[in-house]
């Protein structure tokens, strides 16, 4: 047995005469300079249909498997469909509402007992019994709005930014955080950050365009909405937005509006702290207990020149962008009406098949959980709760033989000098695996959440969680931790999330609890289901750390200087292929033709390449079921999204559509062909010297 349940090993079986086998040697690799530019015939000639989009089910019924394997092999699945789209209809959004009401399950079940669970418990009184967040309204909202309009001088300025109890969300002019992959004597570095700007990218703030307009439209909606019913007149509405724009504008224009940062210039404490002038960072450094941290990064042009606009001459602009804030952070936690207003503001105006979209509301819940420390404690219970270590083991077994596919493709490349293959397989040595378990273990011991029956809020609540997050931080840059330290208290890696992640800076793979369980993974499925599904997407993650970004960078994320441009030059031969190809798709009549630029063509790219290797592993099983593992690839990445869900997708989501990730994925493999007999002609049919490998 390698770990993969319970078929065993056996020889390998033979599908294909040995001329076709010969013929798909040939990759995107082997071809020469001009390869790039595709002639119009080389492009793919078949229009595959939309098998994403619900309203297309009956047009499935008579697909050929042969012309469109996604449409044929998902049709069933998608013709018993509804349109409540509560959770997104997917194999991975059916992981993630078992994700919820396994939590659901856990807050229900009294047995379990012990300080996390009991803080989780408060924490769901308080945001999930509407009758009693409707009773109050908007009133908690006015609390925090009459502390600010308390300011007088820069010095209450200095107050307020420091005051836990009357900022709920820690609102100050620095963001800090620590950086998981940046060292400095074996410590992580603080970074400063600027602070978000409520219309996103500093361009907004400058060039007028559609974006702008969009960005600037919604949050004008959601803030007029909540002052208004805070008691704010309309010309007090229009000076609040007013002086918070203004004051942004000056924040932008302090280092540039540089968007790029190379958190690896650090400087020291003194160094920092002379730059910060005037603005109060020791302040807050001694606020949050970080006493002895010397090693500091990030937006160090902007930390500079800050005491340009701390001034008592921007008070009462920095008191508006501080309300502006507040409206926006609050708008979830206040009572129904400021629920659908901020549901309402997230319709995309300028998109044709936009529509008011609403979540389960635990859905909500959890989610929010997860933007806060309180993240921690959750994902501390759910392990407590729902751990297993034979799923564990068996995910380590997967990626070590994913590894050593890996090693085979970088040794047999021919495009790799020796020194390069050298430097590559070193990161492939070095490669961390995170699988489901934090390094950490969360602490909430002594943090009580004032209750519904008190009078308590979730603001208030926000309050004492702000708090532990940046004490938190403090800590974790004031410890040895090592690369790689999974922290608990880090909700962009809940383990409790359905995903898995490469993160390039510290060459870890990070297997999330959350993506563990069924339809993509079951500890009692047959071997070719666990490859078509979870294994192809650890074959994809790996392949990320020797993607067009990451090939020529080390193990710890520094340039090798052996990569020539000649060798990287493949790649975007590969991805220009890849955008060829698929720029004949228009996925439905109004979508335009698609575009697998901005991103897209890599994440093809290492789909292909985690099916690849999933397929060399299958050679060491007796018997194996193509068929089988072909159509549960397929209904691994089956979805159903409305208009407004695929054009969000098409415009801002770097993945290919779910409906090109099955078929023009598997069209690129002879095992595919030889399962199913494709042949010149047939829509699932790419000739060989145009199919795309990279290894």
């Amino acid at each position: 047995m390698k770990g993969y349940g319970t078929i065993g090993r056996g020889s390998v079986r033979k599908m294909l005469a040995a001329s076709l086998v010969a013929a798909m040697m040939l990759t995107v690799c082997s071809c020469d300079e001009d390869s790039a530019s595709l002639a119009t015939s080389e492009r793919l000639p078949y229009q595959w249909l939309d098998s994403n989009l619900l309203e297309n089910a009956g047009k499935m019924a008579d697909a050929d498997l042969k012309d469109d394997f996604a449409s044929a092999i998902n049709y069933e699945w998608l013709s018993q469909q509804t349109e409540d789209m509560t959770f997104h209809v997917s194999a991975f959004g059916e992981v993630e509402k078992n994700v919820i009401q396994n939590k659901r399950a856990l807050l229900d079940d009294e047995s379990f007992q012990d300080e996390n669970i009991d803080l989780l418990r408060t924490a769901d009184e308080l945001f999930c019994d509407w009758e009693y967040r409707d009773s109050i309204g908007v009133e908690p909202l006015k609390k925090y709005l009459d502390f600010i309009d308390g300011i007088k001088t820069l010095d209450d300025v200095t107050a307020y930014m420091l005051d836990n109890e009357k900022n709920p969300f820690a609102f100050s002019l620095i963001k800090l955080e620590n950086a998981t992959y940046i060292f400095s004597d074996g410590y992580q570095v603080l970074t400063l950050q600027k602070p978000e700007t409520t219309l996103g990218a500093s361009g907004y703030y400058v060039n007028i365009s559609e974006d702008s307009y969009k960005a600037k439209e919604k949050v004008e909606y959601k803030v007029k909405y909540l002052l208004d019913r805070c008691g704010y007149s309309d010309k007090e509405i229009r000076n609040v937005l007013d002086g918070c724009f203004r004051f942004e504008s000056k924040m932008n224009d302090l280092d540039g509006m540089v968007e790029t940062i190379d958190y690896r210039d650090v400087v020291t404490r003194d160094e920092i702290l002379e730059m910060a002038g005037n603005y109060p960072l020791r302040d807050m450094l001694e606020h949050y207990s970080i006493d002895t941290c010397n090693a500091f990064s990030g937006y160090t042009v902007y930390v500079d020149n800050l005491e340009k606009i701390y001034t008592q001459k921007n008070v009462e602009d920095m008191k508006a962008y501080f309300k502006v804030r507040l409206a926006l952070e609050s708008i979830l936690y206040l009572d129904g009406g400021a629920y659908r207003c901020f549901l309402e503001s997230k319709i995309d105006r300028t998109n044709p098949f936009a529509e008011l979209a609403t979540k389960d509301p635990d859905y909500s819940f959890f989610y929010l959980i997860q933007q806060s420390s309180l993240t921690a404690a959750m994902d501390q219970a759910y392990l407590d709760y729902y751990f297993n270590q034979e799923t564990y083991d068996e995910i380590e077994r997967v990626l070590n033989e994913i590894r050593e596919q890996y090693r085979i493709l970088i040794n047999a490349n021919e495009n790799l000098s020796d020194e390069s293959k050298t430097a590559v397989l070193d990161k492939l040595d070095k490669m961390r695996f995170n699988i489901i378990r934090p390094s950490n273990m969360a602490d909430f011991s002594g943090v009580e959440f004032k209750s519904k029956a008190d009078g308590g809020t979730y603001l208030d609540a926000m309050c004492i969680l702000s708090r532990i997050k940046y004490e938190h931080i403090g800590d974790m840059v004031q410890m040895k931790t090592g690369k790689s330290y999974w922290d608990i208290y880090d909700g962009k890696l809940s383990t409790t999330s359905t995903n898995s992640n490469y993160y390039r800076g510290e060459n870890t793979i990070y297997i999330q609890m959350g993506v563990l369980g069924a339809p993509i993974y079951s500890p009692d499925d047959p071997v070719e289901v666990k490859l078509a599904t979870y294994g192809t997407v650890l074959g994809h993650e790996m392949s990320h750390a020797f993607d067009s970004n990451n090939i020529s960078m080390d193990a710890d994320y520094l340039p090798t200087t052996v990569i020539t441009e000649q060798e990287l030059s493949k790649w975007s031969d590969a991805e220009n292929t890849i955008i060829n190809h698929l720029s004949t798709f228009e996925a439905f009549e109004g979508s335009g033709k698609y575009d697998a630029s901005s991103g897209v063509s890599g994440e093809v790219i290492a789909d292909i390449e985690g099916v690849k290797v999933c397929l060399m592993i299958a050679e060491d099983y007796e018997d194996f079921d193509y068929d089988l593992f072909f159509r549960s690839y397929a209904m691994h990445w089956r979805s159903m999204n409305s208009k407004q869900e695929q054009m969000d997708a098409i415009k801002n989501d770097h993945h290919p559509l779910m409906y090109l990730r099955v078929n023009y994925t598997l069209m690129q493999f002879e095992e595919f062909d030889a399962a199913y007999g494709i042949k010149p002609g047939d829509g699932m049919y790419l000739p060989p010297e145009q199919r795309v490998f990279v290894w």
